[in-house]
């Protein structure tokens, strides 16, 4: 086989050719445009062979996209290739491609195929049998999203053109599977309708016919499909791959927040501590976690699971060491336990704990907007009145950045999801320093935690930042906090497409809550003659806070900067401005509201509405804008924006949980049957009111409950899990003492639960 070189604009490819024949570009001068299935704004189909890697066609929506080209005279054609801009988004990936001379009339197809980008992750060719023809049509699906292709070539036979016609094969693609899977089935065709042969070109597998069989062992499957040549046709081969996986092989991976680092420092032994565990195994299209299990000192419970984490409500009885062991356990019946050795004491001490230190961002390095890292903090509960922050904002090397950037600092909480703790906005080329108040993330900022640090920064300097905690002594008003997210997001302001673009949303309050209120951080950003008012930096607006669709108060933006509210001095710019939510060199600190008034609710629909009589008239959305006459730019794109985030805030002195609203703090179970039904009582011990929540079950069931002598005092029934849930149970005339709930659902499984009355 003889190899020549072809210098396109994309690349020096190494073409193969017959050793007869060469293979040659068909020159893309004399390409032109038939049509494409769609495009976005100017990004045509003609931009693929117009010498530029930059431009691209962009199509619109998902695919099939479709384009036929020109190629100006009749050719050989035997081949194309195509570049994408990017290396991920926008690439083609299943492809068909006819060859013809009248576009009323195209062939059965060439070759159909996904590119796999092998040896550059921005282009690929494809080959196949000599065909004569002028217009070429490709049929393509893109990797993600629309297709995005920067250039288009085609390549041609030296040799005159043999008369056959190509059998494309199509071939569905084989899902990942497992080493205990059962025999397989080929289904390639070929458009021929000639029959396809199979042979394994590599892998742990076997082929006959069009079975497929295993061999036990992991690896990754090449199973080429083969139509025969004959008189009038090309052979024509694809190949597919998929991957074997043994599961017997996969760990479950597990953490938690949980550290040796801190004792749990509690007010007294009556509180509880929820341990959270977060716990996955790979594999999740054919592997799970079953449970997750905690052995404390020899006593076995099991974790509640949650979305996206799971937590356990411990109530430690003795102040002392205790060792724990936490298990995940896979549905491939593997384990993994991870042991921590924890002190309980109910002596606390005043510290100053730092989180990231040393911080640097700095754009064009690896960190050149974003800082992640994970850090310890005391564990505890009613012990510290406060936590304060204190946020030191250097410059380093010297080089703060010039500008005033839009910056904030995540925390990230048991299920995953990242919760605002600081919204900040960085001074003018100096450096600064902050203080606020955190203690209503304490529940947050306990134990092992991931922090992320955010600045909108690009390219004129740095920031150096240090965040350390002081941890106050002195007895909380409330024992116990939750943090429930709200709204986290951009939202367009004056928009007349979208007037209210914040969603209302509804929450459902966590039972035990005492006293609530919402933390709202907005910030307003966009000015200019480009839009209506210098609106949102400079716009001095008022905003609506809404409950139940009820408007209970009203937020006012307005931030005076001079003097700077953080006393950060020295900088330069025009700091000394008002803005709306925020100055530059200064933490932005959220507005409170008391919904104390509303914790007995049970949910809670909270609605934000921008100032409803403003209207950016210059938006490209308003349909009566003018450039030049109602803005100088319509379309500058200067438009007002508010960064939201809102967090409702839930305070008790009896255990509270994130993500978990029904509080079910006391997991000291104990289970029986055959298929484990988890029963969990709070409080516990109790005044003579609880509540229940149990692992789902299907049907009816009975609940019972006997005192240490056998005697039964009260008899239950409930239509579902989910009855029992919804009910508050009532032991207020029985005497104080240790009694015994049975619960008997209808399949004959049954749970006991130890229930203690302290009157």
């Amino acid at each position: 086989m003889k190899k020549i070189a072809i210098i396109t604009l994309f690349a020096c490819l190494i073409l193969e050719a017959s050793s007869q024949c060469d293979t040659a570009l068909i020159d893309p001068l004399n390409y032109s445009l038939i049509k494409e299935s769609s495009k976005t704004g100017n990004n045509d189909g003609s931009l693929v062979f117009d010498g530029d890697n930059n431009s691209r066609w962009r199509t619109s929506g998902n695919g099939p996209h479709e384009i036929w080209i020109d190629l100006g005279s009749v050719n050989n054609v035997t081949g194309m290739a195509v570049r994408t801009r990017w290396q991920k988004d926008g690439r083609v990936s299943s492809y068909q491609v006819f060859v013809t001379n009248d576009t009323a009339t195209w062939s059965l197809g060439e070759r159909f195929d996904v590119f796999h980008y092998a040896s550059n992750p921005n282009e690929d060719t494809a080959y196949f049998g000599g065909v004569s023809g002028r217009y070429v049509k490709l049929i393509a699906e893109s990797e993600k999203g629309d297709l995005q292709l920067s250039e288009l070539r085609f390549f041609r036979d030296t040799c005159a053109n043999n008369g056959k016609t190509n059998q494309p094969i199509n071939f569905p693609e084989i899902a990942k599977t497992t080493t205990t899977a059962p025999t397989i089935t080929l289904g390639a065709s070929s458009v021929s309708g000639n029959p396809i042969t199979y042979t394994i070109s590599s892998g742990p597998a076997t082929v006959s016919g069009n079975q497929v069989t295993l061999t036990k062992s992991a690896g990754e499957v090449r199973v080429r499909a083969t139509a025969a040549a004959t008189s009038l046709l090309y052979s024509s081969t694809r190949d597919i791959q998929f991957t074997v996986v043994d599961l017997s092989t996969y760990l479950p991976i597990v953490t938690t927040r949980l550290i040796e680092d801190f004792p749990v420092e509690v007010v007294d032994t009556s509180c509880f501590y929820p341990i959270y565990i977060n716990a996955k195994i790979e594999e999740p299209s054919f592997l799970s976690i079953s449970k997750v299990s905690l052995n404390i000192d020899g006593h076995e419970v099991n974790a509640i699971q949650k979305n996206g984490f799971y937590y356990f409500g411990w109530q430690p009885k003795e102040l002392k060491r205790y060792n724990i062991e936490i298990t995940a356990h896979g549905s491939n019946g593997k384990t993994t336990t991870i042991t921590r050795n924890i002190e309980v004491k109910d002596k606390a001490t005043a510290q100053t704990v730092t989180g990231f230190k040393d911080a640097i961002i700095q754009y064009g390095t690896t960190n050149s907007r974003d800082f992640y890292g994970t850090y310890k903090f005391p564990q505890h509960v009613g012990v510290y009145k406060q936590l304060y922050a204190k946020l030191e904002v250097e410059c380093p090397n010297g080089n703060c950045d010039d500008w005033d950037r839009w910056a904030y600092i995540d925390i990230k909480a048991p299920d995953g999801n990242w919760i605002q703790i600081i919204r900040y906005i960085t001074p003018y080329n100096v450096a600064c320093n902050h203080e606020i108040d955190l203690s209503d993330y304490a529940s947050l900022l306990q134990g092992e935690v991931e922090m992320h640090i955010f600045i909108d920064t690009w390219g004129t300097g740095g920031w150096q930042l240090t965040l350390d905690v002081d941890y106050i002594l002195g007895k909380p008003t409330y024992k116990y906090s939750v943090v429930d997210e709200v709204w986290d997001g951009a939202y367009d302001f004056g928009n007349p497409q979208n007037l209210q673009p914040v969603p209302d949303r509804t929450l459902v309050l966590h039972d035990a809550t005492a006293a609530m209120k919402l933390s709202l951080s907005t910030t307003g950003h966009g000015w200019g003659a480009n839009n209506t008012g210098n609106a949102a930096e400079f716009y001095h607006a008022k905003h609506d806070i809404m409950w139940a669709g009820t408007r209970i108060y009203e937020q006012d933006l307005w931030r005076k900067c001079n003097p700077n509210p953080d006393n950060c001095t020295g900088q330069q710019g025009t700091w000394q401005y008002d803005r709306a939510g925020w100055c530059p060199g200064a933490i932005s600190p959220p507005d409170f509201f008391d919904f104390d008034n509303y914790v007995e609710s049970g949910t809670a629909t909270l609605g934000y509405k921008f100032q409803a009589s403003y209207k950016d008239e210059c938006h490209p959305n308003n349909p009566a804008c003018q450039s030049g006459v109602t803005c100088a730019d319509c379309n500058a794109g200067s438009n007002p924006q508010y960064f939201v985030d809102g967090h409702l805030i839930s305070y008790s002195n009896e255990g509270l949980v994130y993500g978990d609203p029904s509080n079910l703090l006391n997991t000291q179970e104990h289970s029986l049957g055959e298929e484990e039904v988890v029963l969990h009582v709070f409080p516990n011990p109790s005044k003579g009111r609880f509540k229940l929540s149990v692992s789902s079950f299907e049907g009816s069931a009975h609940l019972a409950i006997f005192s240490v002598d056998g005697v039964q005092h009260r008899r239950f029934f409930v239509e579902s899990d989910r009855d029992l849930e919804n009910q508050e149970l009532n032991l207020e005339n029985l005497p104080s003492g240790i009694y015994f709930i049975e619960l008997v659902v209808n399949t004959g499984n049954r749970v006991s639960q130890k229930l203690v009355l302290e009157k």
